[in-house]
């Protein structure tokens, strides 16, 4: 059987690739990802170590429900991206090609917010380590991380938790794809 040709890879996916990018860089980059951008998730600062990230969701027509409050799909998207992003450019900027798969996502509202929201992610040093060696040995694992959205106002907002599914692909190649 012949293998089907892949696809040519868009112009931006060339520039974001699998090559690590310098923590200003990727902010500035996510400042500006249209999916980001019209839901008004902004990064607002990211750790020179690429272990955390603060984000900041601003309150627009575009993101308010009837009641005033912000929909529950504007806060899920606001936490979607940023574990597996931290994680994806940490393995580059140690060599290790990676693949990140959100495989879970739940979430618990608290409290509405009728103002802006922040959520800090964090990856402490030690979880690091520990994907980074089951990546190396074992080439795939599943990781569970937890985050909390607060309001403005100050109070808990939502809360909930995230799986996600990472692969060494040096370790563990993709598997070409079966001609149809």
């Amino acid at each position: 059987m012949a293998e089907q040709p892949t696809p040519a890879p868009s112009r931006l996916q060339k520039y974001l690739g699998q090559r690590p990018h310098p923590p200003r860089r990727l902010l500035r980059l996510m400042r500006w990802y249209p999916p980001l951008l019209f839901q008004r998730i902004v990064p607002i600062a990211i750790s020179d170590d690429l272990l955390q990230i603060h984000v900041k969701v601003k309150k627009s027509l575009l993101n308010r429900n009837l009641n005033g409050s912000f929909f529950g799909g504007t806060i899920l998207s606001a936490v979607d991206l940023w574990y597996g992003t931290l994680i994806w450019q940490k393995a580059l900027h140690e060599g290790i090609p990676i693949e990140v798969w959100v495989e879970s996502l739940e979430m618990r509202f608290v409290r509405a917010s009728w103002g802006d929201l922040y959520i800090t992610f964090h990856i402490a040093p030690e979880q690091w380590e520990e994907i980074r060696q089951q990546l190396l040995t074992e080439g795939k694992l599943r990781y569970a991380f937890s985050f909390q959205v607060y309001g403005s106002e100050g109070y808990l907002c939502a809360e909930g938790g995230q799986t996600l599914y990472l692969r060494n692909l040096a370790v563990r190649p993709r598997r070409p794809v079966p001609a149809a």
